[in-house]
């Protein structure tokens, strides 16, 4: 039902252009923000100076998986011969890698290792995330994490089988061995560590929101956004952050299945303002 709303947003723009007779004016950089998501959103922005929040990717898996450790372990390996660097510099990330750290071994349970390298594949689960998993204009997946899941995998001798899931279920789908590990962006935080097992941080994300251009004078601050209309990907870090600020709490908000569906829903007008990664509005939006 909402992949029709999506479409029929979609549609509802497509005639609103035309009924306009004339095209927006945008720059070479913003012409480049075409996407599979749905369209060329330069006429979006981030407000600048407000940054919700800041924290940190990791790969998500089993708890007490003994993959962690291996994993970390090559982690340092792809940053330190410049592997990492080179993914990053692809994808506008650079600024935002990580020097891997050391942390305490969790292991404790079956050993995922061996289970994995005997199916000879880690299946990935993953969201469309531009930069981080998505297929570009040639057709081909590309992005940050599946780079780096494949230059992983490498290492490990098992192929990377990406798996498009359900964000709102992607824990039970980890627990269920339907996939390996979570692997899109995964914001780590203080309830999912309760529930799974993270890798070393890799990437510094923060929460940004987005409205539209027309609206910079009248959006500048989360007080200014109380009365606004919010959506937010369901069960995201984005959706968090509308939850615990006092301001942004007292919004109207929409849940969404990804956070390309809030951009489009801004775009739309159906909302005013979408709270969603920096790596993604980075990305996407235009400058």
């Amino acid at each position: 039902m909402k992949k029709i709303l999506s479409l029929m947003l979609a549609l509802a723009m497509v005639f609103s252009f035309a009924a306009c007779g004339t095209k927006s004016e945008t720059t070479d950089t913003d012409a480049n923000k075409e996407t599979a998501s749905g369209g060329n959103y330069s006429d979006l922005m981030t407000i600048d100076g407000l940054d919700l929040a800041v924290e940190e990717y990791g790969i998500g898996f089993r708890t007490g998986s003994d993959i962690v450790d291996e994993v970390n372990k090559i982690i340092k390996e792809l940053y330190n011969d410049g592997t990492l660097k080179k993914i990053a510099e692809k994808y506008d990330l650079a600024a935002n890698l990580l020097e891997p750290k050391d942390v305490p071994s969790k292991a404790s349970g079956d050993s995922d290792l061996d289970y994995i390298k005997k199916n000879g594949k880690m299946v990935i689960g993953y969201t469309v995330y531009d930069p981080m998993n998505y297929t570009d204009d040639n057709g081909e997946f590309v992005g940050f994490d599946t780079e780096f899941a494949k230059a992983v995998c490498e290492k490990l001798g098992v192929t990377p089988e990406f798996v498009e899931i359900n964000w709102d279920t992607k824990e039970i789908e980890l627990n269920a061995k339907s996939i390996d590990c979570i692997w899109n962006g995964f914001t780590i935080n203080e309830e999912r560590e309760e529930n799974l097992d993270f890798s070393i941080p890799y990437i510094l994300n923060k929460q940004v929101v987005v409205i539209r251009k027309a609206d910079k004078d009248k959006y500048t601050d989360t007080a200014s956004l109380a009365s606004a209309k919010l959506a937010a990907e369901t069960s995201s870090a984005g959706e968090a952050a509308i939850k615990d600020d006092e301001n942004l709490s007292k919004a109207s908000y929409t849940a969404v299945p990804k956070q390309t569906d809030a951009l489009l829903e801004v775009k739309a007008s159906t909302v005013d303002a979408a709270v969603l990664d920096y790596t993604l509005a980075n990305s996407m939006v235009g400058k």
